[in-house]
């Protein structure tokens, strides 16, 4: 159900008299300016008399179906004058723009009256209040009103925003001697989801003056200026499973349980299986979760936002719970978009625990991202990363996270493909005579980001010694600078997988697989022999 059907409904059962339509979008308002007296009629079934518009910072009373000011009372206030209208005749009342606490402070005695009034209720007398922010109302008035969130567009609508932008240009250029074709092209029309309809036109616009023709990163700039007004990261994946060393069990998993259903969502639907909503990644600090993600996102064909809990909590009582549910809402708009949530055990805290330190907010918070999780419609697939569990069992069961998979460190193979994925794919530096072999057997334990900066430092002592290769001598001596608690890193990943083994939401075959995999490639290692029995499910 669209905006518009939805207004109608409510306003057809009597609902409330006071609708506030939650939009940044100058466009929806100029397409709500539109309506004439007759459509409104049509819509509500009733006969108006007036259509009026309240520009709230100028103080301005405008008539819609005539498209004049109305002469105000020098002694009396555009509100009480507006209230007269709704009041005593059949008015539809447009009020715009409220993206200010003081526009809602000055609305709220009116709200409040016009949601009770019997007077609007006979006369079908409606206000529609265009705010940026329903928020800015408390939350008494805003339960006297229905609260509509107007989404930035549709697929079909940017379609037609395109198609005219495209067909402007055209005729702009034939009127110059100038042939010219726009394409508008799937690519393009998925790639400006999430824009409101004046964000689409402007990019359309701009992405020809700078490339002659409608461009996919123009579209996605446009994101990334929107998400950093809310001080968010958007990320488009540079990196896929091929840059991914090692961890073959995991990519492989993650390929049928989540990519394949979610790039083929007409065989998923034909198998009756939902669409993935959400996956933990479970692992040792290091291990690449993050990078992991990256590359997933890649896989999928989908632009990345990261999250952290700082990006959630704010210090003024009530603005963490304003600010979670913008971004909540933003993120939505943006999808699909995989949502990365970093340190996620920071907000998915086990309530016992948060009941003895927090003051609420902390449960607060986890509660709105419960619901926002629980959406039958939730088109963005959450990935929460954390070197912590146990996590709040609300938060990681079946129907919010698909997905709880352990990330071990790796293995004597991965370890390899790490450093040939760090010396050749990511950077190139010039080796020569380097045994990454001898290498990875030698870095037992390490994580791939301290294998990544073994790299660095083996390619920085190079150039510092001028050096024209990279050389086995400089790995072994960046080696001897970092030192790992093996020890110490085997009691925590045993500890990871007891862990694992109690949790519900585990596919404990796939976890099999995981250690086995992690085993098998070390299993000459006189090290590791050890630890076999205990890492083995």
């Amino acid at each position: 159900m669209d905006w518009i059907s939805d207004l109608v409904i409510k306003r057809l059962a009597q609902r409330t008299n006071v609708f506030l339509l939650e939009s940044f979008d100058m466009k929806r308002l100029q397409q709500i300016k539109s309506w004439d007296v007759n459509k409104l009629n049509e819509m509500f079934k009733a006969r108006y008399d007036n259509f009026v518009d309240f520009d709230i910072q100028r103080g301005e009373l405008t008539n819609l179906a005539t498209k004049t000011k109305l002469a105000l009372d020098p002694m009396a206030s555009p509100l009480r004058e507006l209230d007269n209208f709704l009041t005593s005749t059949r008015t539809v009342a447009l009020i715009h723009y409220v993206f200010m606490q003081q526009h809602a402070d000055m609305l709220t005695d009116y709200v409040a009256a016009w949601s009770q009034d019997d007077r609007l209720y006979v006369n079908r007398s409606t206000a529609l209040i265009f705010v940026a922010d329903a928020t800015l109302f408390n939350e008494s008035v805003r339960r006297l009103c229905y609260q509509i969130t107007i989404e930035p567009s549709t697929k079909e609508e940017r379609r037609v925003i395109l198609e005219n932008v495209a067909t402007e240009i055209e005729r702009d250029f034939a009127d110059k001697g100038v042939k010219m074709k726009l394409k508008v092209t799937e690519d393009i029309i998925q790639a400006s989801a999430g824009l409101d309809l004046h964000s689409v036109e402007t990019a359309a616009i701009e992405s020809f003056f700078i490339h002659r023709r409608f461009d996919v990163k123009t579209f996605t700039d446009y994101k990334i200026r929107i998400l950093r007004t809310y001080n968010l990261e958007y990320v488009q994946p540079q990196i896929d499973f091929d840059m991914v060393g090692g961890y073959k069990a995991l990519k492989n998993y993650i390929r049928k349980r989540i990519i394949l259903p979610l790039r083929n969502p007409e065989k998923a639907s034909y198998y009756g299986v939902g669409l993935p909503k959400g996956i933990i990644l479970y692992g040792y600090p290091g291990t690449g979760k993050t990078y992991f993600t990256e590359a997933m996102a890649k896989e999928l064909g989908l632009a990345m936002v990261k999250l952290t809990p700082a990006d959630l909590f704010r210090g003024i009582v009530g603005h963490s719970e304003a600010r979670v549910r913008q971004i909540t809402t933003l993120v939505e708009s943006l999808a699909p978009v995989v949502v990365m949530i970093d340190e996620v055990d920071q907000i998915a805290t086990p309530r016992e625990q948060v009941l003895m330190t927090d003051s609420g907010v902390s449960r607060r918070i986890t509660n709105m991202l419960l619901d926002w999780l629980g959406q039958r419609n939730r088109k963005s697939l959450l990935v929460g990363c954390t070197n912590f569990m146990p996590l709040d069992p609300a938060f990681i069961r079946a129907g919010r996270v698909d997905e709880i998979c352990l990330v071990l460190p790796p293995d004597f193979e991965a370890r390899k493909e790490i450093l040939e994925v760090h010396t050749s794919k990511v950077r190139k530096v010039p080796i020569k005579d380097v045994d990454l072999a001898e290498i990875a057997r030698q870095t037992f334990m390490w994580t791939g980001a301290e294998l990544e900066k073994l790299v660095l430092d083996a390619a920085r002592l190079a150039m510092e010694s001028d050096s024209k290769y990279v050389s086995q001598d400089h790995f072994m001596e960046a080696m001897k600078g970092v030192e790992v608690n093996v020890a110490e890193r085997k009691e925590s990943i045993q500890r990871m997988i007891a862990t694992m083994r109690k949790l519900e939401n585990v596919n404990r075959t796939f976890l099999q697989e995981a250690v086995k995999e992690f085993t098998k490639a070390e299993k000459d290692e006189s090290r590791i022999k050890g630890m076999l029995e205990a890492l083995s499910l």
